[in-house]
């Protein structure tokens, strides 16, 4: 379990930092203050990097107890599966997984997203930002938009985590990690993602625009038509490779790592007994 939870959070944490940039692009786009490259104008137009950077610290700020409750709840699930190796059980882990990490996930994207959008004068930082929340909207503002995240994080885990293990079974090398970490990560987000487009605007909304989720899409439908709900896909699928093979390149580093450690460490101590018996024999002690 330690193990899953150090390996999640820093392959979180890579793949935030990785892909927060095109993560910032897509909430744009979603929210509909103009086409991609419009999009990507704007955020350049200082010439540095922290407009696109703008709303890192949420996310980054959670993924420690996002990514424990990932990797520690698909693990150990997967573990107490009858056929733990079977593509089913890392289906119905994953799926699980998704479920759970909502609950954190949720909050966490809103704060970001508001960041993102710099709105309502949001402040920079975490809790900053989950403090403006709950001193404008109250506690419930903050979960506001958990049911369609849930909707999206629960299928899309089930996929992520399945597709991963299914082209990973062949080879562990970084490069085919990276890869099949990546492609898994495209496959998720390009079945689910008018889910989160919805979920995207009604975390974005402080109007009280949208009554619910099934609201927000008519809504939307109604005013920007169908097309909305592919909106910053492109973005999306190039952030959602590199954000998650960089994620699962972390994770597998650093489980070779922690084993590699637990592995010389077993030498050495194989090494000093070894040499504790030959001392304390009678035929050592004799030649002495």
């Amino acid at each position: 379990m330690a193990l899953d939870f150090i390996a999640g959070c820093i392959g979180g944490c890579a793949g935030i930092i990785a892909g927060h940039p095109l993560d910032t692009l897509k909430v744009h786009v979603q929210s509909g203050r103009g086409s991609p490259m419009e999009c990507t104008k704007a955020l350049l137009k200082g010439g540095t990097l922290s407009m696109v950077y703008r709303g890192v610290y949420a996310p980054l700020g959670g993924v420690a107890g996002i990514n424990a409750i990932v990797f520690g709840t698909y693990k150990n699930i997967r573990r107490a599966m009858p056929d733990p190796d079977s593509l089913r059980s890392h289906a119905i882990a994953g799926g699980t997984a998704g479920m759970l990490q909502s609950f954190a996930c949720a909050p966490v994207e809103l704060v970001k997203t508001r960041q993102q959008l710099a709105k309502e004068g949001m402040p920079k930082g975490a809790w900053a930002g989950a403090r403006h929340v709950l001193r404008t909207g109250g506690y419930r503002s903050l979960f506001r938009g958990l049911v369609i995240t849930i909707v999206r994080d629960s299928p899309s885990f089930a996929v992520y985590f399945t597709a991963y293990e299914a082209m990973t079974r062949g080879s562990q090398s970084a490069m085919h990690v990276f890869a099949a970490g990546g492609i898994a990560g495209v496959l998720s987000w390009i079945l689910f993602y008018p889910i989160d487009v919805i979920k995207s605007r009604i975390q974005a909304d402080t109007t009280g625009l949208y009554k619910g989720s099934w609201d927000c899409f008519l809504k939307s439908v109604r005013t920007d038509g169908w097309r909305c709900l592919g909106r910053g896909l492109g973005a999306v699928t190039l952030r959602a490779f590199i954000s998650n093979g960089a994620c699962f390149a972390a994770v597998a580093w650093t489980e070779r790592a922690w084993h590699k450690t637990l592995s010389g460490e077993r030498l050495v101590k194989a090494s000093t007994i070894s040499e504790s018996v030959i001392y304390d024999s009678a035929e050592y002690q004799y030649d002495v």
